[in-house]
C-alpha cells in the first residue's frame, strides 16, 4: 500500500521546503526497515492550491499502525513541525 502526505508550509519559501524535505529525507528504509520504499517531493508549480512537500511510504497494510507509532518516524515528525501549516493524507492500495 501507499501512504501519502501532503505538507502546507506556514511560510511558504524555497528554504522551508527544502528543509522539510531534507527532514523527510531522513526517514529511508535503513532507518525505518519494515518500510519498502519512501519518495519525498517538492512541489515546482508555487500555485495558491499547491501543496509543498510531497511524501510517499510504500509499506504492507498491517505496518500503517507500527509506522505511525515508529519512534524514528514521530521524531521526524516533531522536527519538520514548526514549519508545518496542516497536512492532508491518504492511504491505497
Amino acid at each position: 500500500m501507499k501512504h501519502i502526505v501532503l505538507i502546507k508550509l506556514k511560510d511558504r519559501t524555497l528554504e522551508n521546503q527544502q528543509a522539510v524535505a531534507a527532514i523527510l529525507k531522513k526517514m529511508t528504509t535503513k532507518t525505518i526497515p519494515y518500510a519498502d520504499s519512501f519518495f519525498v517531493g517538492e512541489d515546482f508549480l508555487d500555485s495558491e492550491r499547491s501543496y509543498d512537500v510531497l511524501l510517499e511510504v510504500e509499506l504492507q497494510r498491517q505496518d500503517l499502525e507500527r509506522y505511525a507509532n515508529d519512534p524514528f518516524h514521530v521524531t521526524v515528525k516533531k522536527e519538520f513541525a514548526p514549519y508545518m501549516d496542516h497536512s492532508v493524507t491518504i492511504d491505497v492500495e
